[in-house]
Parts: C-alpha cells; sequence; structure tokens
C-alpha cells in the first residue's frame, strides 16, 4: 500500500489529523505528509482541508470499500460461486482487467471493485464520469456453456439483477431504458456495459460492467462533464447509505440471476418488460449512418427493440435510443 493510500484510509473519517500524527504514523517528515496530501487532491480528486493548529481532513468523510464487511454481506450461494475479489484503490477501467484476466482463463465468477476508474467507459465508448470513492464501479467475468445466441437477453437480465438490489434498499420506482440504463424520475443513475466472446454454440464469456452512481455531490462533477440528467441513491432517498452492504446487494443479485440464464428466460424477460419506461413512447434511435424516429412498442422475445416507424414495425438490435419530447 502506497502512502497516499494509506493516507486515504486514516482521513476516510473526515476527522482532522495533525501532521505531526501522520507523521509519525507513517514514518515521515511532515513536508513529506504535505507532498501526499497535495497528491491526494490532484490524483484523486479529493478536497483536503488544511486549517493550522488542528491538522488536515477530507472535505466530506469516505466509505471506502471494505472486502470483508462485503464477504460478511454475501449470502452462502453467492460466496460458493465467487471465484475472486480484487479491490482498486484506481484502475484504468475494471473491464479492461477483466477481459485481460478472461483471455488468461480466469474463472468464471471473477470479480472486480475500483474505488476510482481513470478510463472508464460506458456503452458507445462515452466516458463514465468516476469520482474517487463515491460511488460503484464493479465488474464480473462470468462463463457460460452456451452460445452468444442463447444469452441474446443478458444486457436486460444484468438490468433486472440491478433493479433487484435497489428493491433491497427501499428504492422502488427505478425503471429501465432500453437496453440496459437504469432511470428514476428521468434520471440516470446506472449504466450497464457487456463485452461478450465465445463460439456460436459456446461455450462464451462474458465481462459486465457496471457503474452505479451512489453518492455524487455536484461539486464531484465538472461543468458539462455529463451530457444528461442523472441522479445518485443518496438524493434518492435522502439519507446515508451503507456502500459496502449495497455494494454486497448488488453481487448477490447479479449472481442470483445469472446462475439461471437462459433457463429462467422468460421469466426474467416479463419482469424486465414490466421497468421498460420505452414502450407507448415517441422516441428517437440513433444509428451510425442514419436516425429514426417513431413509437416503442417494447421487445420481442430475442430483446430486440421493436419500433413502430411510417406504419411497419422495425426491429433494433442496436442504437442510442431517447425520449422525443414535445
Amino acid at each position: 500500500m502506497t502512502i497516499s493510500h494509506a493516507l486515504i484510509n486514516v482521513l476516510a473519517d473526515g476527522k482532522y489529523h495533525s501532521g505531526t500524527e501522520l507523521g509519525d504514523l507513517f514514518g515521515i517528515s511532515r513536508a513529506a505528509i504535505s507532498k501526499n496530501i497535495y497528491k491526494l487532491e490532484v490524483r484523486y480528486g479529493l478536497t483536503v482541508f488544511a486549517v493550522k493548529g488542528k491538522g488536515y481532513r477530507l472535505k466530506y468523510p469516505l466509505d471506502l470499500l471494505d472486502e470483508n464487511l462485503i464477504k460478511q454481506n454475501l449470502s452462502s450461494n453467492t460466496l460458493m460461486q465467487l471465484a475472486q475479489l480484487d479491490i482498486f484503490f484506481d484502475i484504468d477501467s475494471t473491464n479492461h482487467y477483466l477481459n485481460t484476466k478472461s483471455f488468461d482463463g480466469a474463472l468464471s465468477g471473477y470479480l472486480v471493485l475500483a474505488e476510482q476508474q481513470t478510463q472508464g467507459v460506458g456503452r458507445r465508448g462515452k466516458t463514465w464520469v468516476s469520482p474517487f470513492g463515491r460511488n460503484l464501479y464493479l465488474s464480473l467475468l462470468w462463463r457460460f456453456q452456451h452460445g452468444p445466441a442463447q444469452l441474446s437477453c443478458l444486457s436486460l437480465f444484468i438490468a433486472v439483477a440491478v433493479v433487484r438490489a435497489l428493491k433491497k434498499i427501499g428504492i422502488n420506482d427505478t425503471g429501465v431504458k432500453w437496453p440496459n440504463d437504469i432511470y428514476w424520475h428521468n434520471k440516470k443513475l446506472a449504466g450497464i456495459l457487456l463485452e461478450m466472446r465465445g463460439e456460436m454454440s459456446g461455450p462464451s464469456a462474458v465481462v459486465i460492467g457496471l457503474g452505479l452512481n451512489t453518492n455524487m455531490p455536484l461539486n464531484c462533477v465538472k461543468d458539462n462533464e455529463i451530457e444528461q440528467p442523472w441522479v445518485d441513491l443518496e438524493t434518492i432517498l435522502g439519507k446515508k447509505i451503507n456502500r459496502n452492504i449495497f455494494t454486497a446487494h448488488v453481487i448477490n443479485a447479479l449472481f442470483d440471476v445469472l446462475q439461471h440464464i437462459p433457463d429462467d428466460h422468460n421469466k426474467l424477460l416479463k419482469e424486465w418488460q414490466q421497468m421498460d419506461i420505452l414502450k407507448g413512447k415517441d422516441i428517437e434511435v440513433v444509428f451510425v449512418d442514419k436516425t429514426i424516429t417513431g413509437k416503442a412498442l417494447g421487445v420481442n422475445k430475442d430483446g430486440v427493440l421493436r419500433v413502430e416507424h411510417e406504419d411497419h414495425e422495425l426491429l433494433c438490435h442496436s442504437g442510442e435510443v431517447s425520449i422525443r419530447r414535445g
């Protein structure tokens, strides 16, 4: 563990710690402490107050990820399937890391969490804003004996798992924008990115990436850094949440859904359809080479978006979808 990481662990309580105390704790000078405090601000975007006679403290306390606490709240079924859990202070991308591990033969059930991603991406290559210690950045490797064709609704079913976890903490009014963006009152709460590879008839491997806003004050986000309305869990609930316990809820829900695919296909698809916020709405679908408008008709059995366009039905396997206003 670096000095910077150790400093974050100490300062995470949000209380003042003197330079002398910190220097004695890590066996370095007060000047070295000051230098490392500066690194926290530059590298991790953390605001640290320095007050003469009191010392240093973070502007906001941090609820850092704790492997032991997370595992204590995992079900016995999840623990049996969990191959490995890695937690990083910072990483370029949890999905990229797991994709590399997957090629090297990593086992199904390999899970990665991070306090911050420096190159996190969402769908269509968009940057996923990842302030340090604020949200949930998770990737999970899962291997199937089935080929990609039998997993056509996987992206939708991962959204079902996330919504189930949200219900565990009392959030019951979320919806899903096809295929898997989680919304609350027209504000984005979470995004999901799946990267799959495999033979047509199987087996196949998928890296499931999830970014979910848990506690993201406005000052964590630069002007125009996020192009759409967004929300976080603590704003919705109006209170603090335990980030580790919620993370365990998400992991349990993911493992539970994944082990029942494709056997529970129809049941999971019906559950997703009840969350669909597009059905019946006038929408716009943007493709690489064109844009179409029409009315969303829901999805077919393969999870493909159905759109009524100019008096006939189109099937959209991809595209960026938005609800038309006015």
